[in-house]
């Protein structure tokens, strides 16, 4: 990849000229010069077209030239980045997985000095190049330096040990999409756990919102919080922080949920500890005049018995995760919705013709009730076909 032409000025001219444009539309027309990368400049032009929201910092940053387009897909969004980075402090890091930098570049605000491992060539030149930019423009100020290699390899060869490790493992390999475990994720992460330790304190892993929590707590050891992170309505990350000179027992994890803004900014939160949650003994009600659906990164947190108890709420059922009260629950972290009816789950006709449908703790598809109750996607209802307290099967009704 000979990145480097997309320096020249012409270049850099047309792609900012052309960064609303169609990438199908251009990429069926002649490139304007014979000697430029043209699939690189509309790869280019296609990355920058989703950094203007996933990355604006880095967007509107002079000089700064993306990865490829599968590079970046992986990367955190700036929000993302600075959320995890918000937890963390300390002299010196080193993340072990630079990829695009999305990360390191958040972190070098809390650290005095970093090293960004990449086993690209090419990702790692477009660090090197990336960091100078990021400097010129004032947002790095800490020293940041680069090392192509392997991971591994290299926090082997580490001499000292440093404040803080990061790592994101791969989830792609050979084509393969949906590697969740830990282990079979590269770096293995768990093989390599015996080396970190002598390496490093404290250290986060970032994980697919898909792993199972408590089995990473458990496979992974040393766990003291878990952070799972929402923006715009998606679970987007979870987040392990390990403390190898200051564990914790499993019961006393701290779980974490929280849904942020575009800046990183906490705009709901909820935290238990998994002990709590299985002591906690929550009150369940049939649905009274308000139904609460947590969002996605709360629901993903579970949590789900101590989460009834913090806001005030009762379940509906112990399987089906929503919650209801007669009056306002303004700091709950989802959505709420006041309820209008509750009918048998076996009724033909509702007398409403559009209404978004979720099934929740109940058998069948959304299109085979959908089909039965001859509705279709829309309007101003939410439908809750779920199970309650009494073991009843019912649709509630709800505006949205």
């Amino acid at each position: 990849m000979d990145w480097r032409k997309l320096l020249q000025p012409d270049v850099q001219h047309f792609i900012k000229n052309h960064e609303s444009d169609d990438v199908r539309v251009l990429a069926l027309k002649k490139s304007p010069d014979a000697s430029w990368p043209y699939s690189l400049i509309l790869d280019q032009i296609k990355v920058r077209q989703k950094a203007k929201i996933k990355s604006p910092d880095l967007y509107e940053t002079d000089g700064i030239i993306f990865p490829p387009n599968d590079v970046y897909e992986q990367a955190s969004s700036s929000a993302c980045a600075a959320y995890k980075a918000s937890l963390v402090r300390g002299g010196c890091f080193v993340d072990l997985t630079a990829g695009s930098g999305a990360d390191s570049y958040q972190f070098a605000k809390r650290f005095n000095v970093g090293l960004l491992v990449e086993q690209d060539v090419t990702c790692a030149d477009l660090l090197v190049h990336n960091i100078v930019a990021l400097k010129h423009a004032g947002a790095v100020v800490c020293g940041l330096d680069v090392r192509h290699g392997d991971a591994v390899d290299v926090i082997q060869g580490m001499e000292e040990p440093v404040d803080f490790i990061f790592i994101d493992p791969q989830r792609r390999e050979s084509g393969r999409k949906g590697i969740y475990e830990l282990s079979a994720c590269s770096p293995d992460i768990i093989s390599l756990l015996p080396v970190l330790k002598r390496k490093t304190q404290k250290m986060m892993v970032k994980t697919s919102p898909v792993l199972d929590i408590e089995k990473a707590v458990a496979t992974l050891g040393s766990v003291t919080q878990v952070h799972v992170v929402q923006l715009h309505g998606e679970c987007k990350e979870v987040l392990y922080l390990l403390d190898f000179l200051s564990p914790v027992e499993r019961g006393d994890v701290k779980i974490v949920s929280v849904a942020i803004d575009s800046l990183g900014n906490v705009q709901q939160y909820f935290s238990y500890k998994m002990s709590d949650e299985k002591a906690a003994m929550p009150e369940y009600a049939m649905p009274k005049k308000y139904i609460y659906e947590p969002g996605p990164a709360f629901q993903k947190s579970g949590g789900f018995k101590s989460m009834a108890l913090h806001f005030g709420t009762q379940k509906l059922h112990r399987h089906s995760h929503l919650y209801t009260s007669d009056s306002v629950r303004e700091d709950f972290p989802g959505k709420r919705y006041e309820v209008l009816n509750v009918v048998s789950a076996k009724a033909k006709g509702l007398g409403i013709k559009k209404a978004d449908l979720t099934l929740r703790n109940f058998p069948g598809t959304v299109r085979d009730l959908k089909k039965k109750l001859k509705i279709s996607d829309g309007g101003c209802y939410r439908i809750f076909a779920t199970t309650l307290c009494d073991e009843t099967k019912k649709l509630v009704i709800c505006h949205k």
